[in-house]
């Protein structure tokens, strides 16, 4: 396992957890031991300071002998006893082989004898002066084994601790590895949510976004798969109908036949190039996202009254513009200007001849409406639902088109968080509605 720290959080987890049990365990020791030493030191100087008291006040502590008089207590026998007269006649010697020096220096000192330190202390009592030393490498032993007995539990619990971490960081974590490997394993197809059962509160939120992600991407696959589809489909009757016109034209025997058979497939190719332009233009309409700029709505129905005016003026159709002027929306004004070309398209395509297509622009609370009106025989109302559907075409529609437009102005709509409606119109016919929210909502 890596514990170095990382892109891995739980290597950093562990990194810098088991790192700060590690110096809090190594400090702690430290000063468990500094401790255990010094209150060691203490007891010792408070044992050789209540030994010198108990030998002033005449306690039998030791018995004399051959030897001079040496502890009975065996635990006392690294002890060394001297006692002095004030005129420094020595009247006991608890070792006979070991001289302390008879300087008096009363309380605690440090002396050397006999190439060794000794911890002494001094005391005056009425008629004597007595000295009570100790080794300094037995206070220093015993010290240490004291201070290691301290520390020792610490050094065993550090590991044990964490082991703990180890485990608990892990266990934690499961549940995020266990989802690493669902995705991981998953196919390029496979789009269905991810479980979020057991993800920590920190991680969920991100499986839930992912998962959201997931499921606009499973709809805009569906809606491709649709589109393709559908898309086969309308081409296949024109790409037919393009073939047996180049058949009719190669087996034309006249002059006069043959322009008819040209005629007729240059229409063809025209309804099929309209066909994929629209095509085209409805995929490009759904991918592109939501990158919306401030626009002058007024400018957008001009420029498209500007494209369509041609063709309302070959079929008669008086098309003109009323109400506000100019409106301002967040949208795009390519994408805008395709709008409203379709709409208009449509109401002149089936307006009748000489008929009438008002385009009206007016701005309120809601936001900003678009209108556009014609006179032409409309779609019945149980229909007006289906006509944004891709391909197609309502019942009573005679005239040639391949059903996208409205699912384009739809498509746009949408990008722009507008509505969209089919109504009666005042003239006779339809009014498509499109409803843009103002910027500042």
């Amino acid at each position: 396992m890596k514990l170095l720290p990382g892109h891995s959080l739980r290597a950093r987890l562990l990194a810098f957890l088991l790192a700060a049990i590690f110096l809090a365990a190594l400090v702690q020791g430290a000063i468990a031991y500094r401790g255990a030493l010094v209150q060691t030191d203490e007891i010792f100087d408070y044992q050789l300071q209540r030994t010198a008291l108990a030998l002033g006040n005449g306690n039998p502590l030791f018995s004399t002998g051959p030897e001079g008089g040496l502890l009975d207590d065996p635990a006392a026998r690294d002890l060394i006893i001297q006692i002095w007269t004030p005129d420094g006649v020595r009247l006991f010697r608890s070792t006979p082989k070991l001289v302390l020096p008879d300087r008096v220096v009363l309380g605690f000192s440090t002396v050397e004898a006999d190439g060794a330190t000794y911890r002494m202390y001094s005391m005056e009592a009425p008629l004597q002066i007595i000295q009570v030393a100790q080794d300094v490498r037995v206070r220093t032993g015993t010290a240490r084994t004291l201070a290691l007995r301290t520390i020792w539990p610490i050094a065993a619990m550090a590991p044990l601790l964490m082991l703990v971490v180890w485990w608990v960081i892990s266990l934690s974590l499961g549940p995020v590895d266990r989802t690493r490997r669902q995705v991981a394993s998953r196919q390029a197809d496979d789009l269905s949510p991810v479980s979020e059962a057991g993800l920590p509160d920190e991680v969920r939120p991100l499986v839930h976004e992912l998962n959201l992600l997931l499921g606009r991407v499973r709809q805009a696959f569906d809606a491709q798969k649709q589109f393709v589809g559908d898309a086969a489909h309308e081409l296949r009757s024109p790409l037919a109908a393009l073939k047996l016109q180049l058949q009719s034209l190669r087996r034309a025997q006249d002059d006069a036949t043959r322009q008819v058979a040209v005629t007729r497939l240059a229409a063809g190719i025209d309804r099929a190039t309209r066909l994929v332009e629209q095509l085209l233009s409805l995929a490009r309409q759904e991918a592109q996202g939501p990158a919306l700029a401030a626009v002058d709505l007024g400018d957008v129905v001009r420029t498209a009254l500007a494209d369509i005016l041609p063709q309302a003026h070959a079929r008669g159709v008086d098309l003109g513009m009323e109400g506000a002027a100019s409106a301002r929306i967040a949208g795009q004004d390519e994408a805008l200007v395709l709008l409203v070309r379709n709409l208009l398209e449509n109401a002149v395509k089936y307006a009748p001849e000489s008929g009438r297509v008002d385009v009206r622009l007016s701005t309120g609370p809601q936001g900003v409406t678009l209108d556009v009106d014609d006179n032409g025989p409309g779609i019945p109302q149980v229909e007006r639902g289906r006509v944004f559907d891709r391909f197609y075409r309502a019942h009573t529609a005679d005239t040639p088109g391949s059903g996208l437009g409205l699912a384009i102005v739809k498509a746009i709509a949408d990008r722009h968080h507008a509505t969209i409606e089919l109504l009666d119109s005042p003239l006779g016919g339809l009014r498509a509605r499109v409803l843009f929210p103002s910027p500042t909502r």
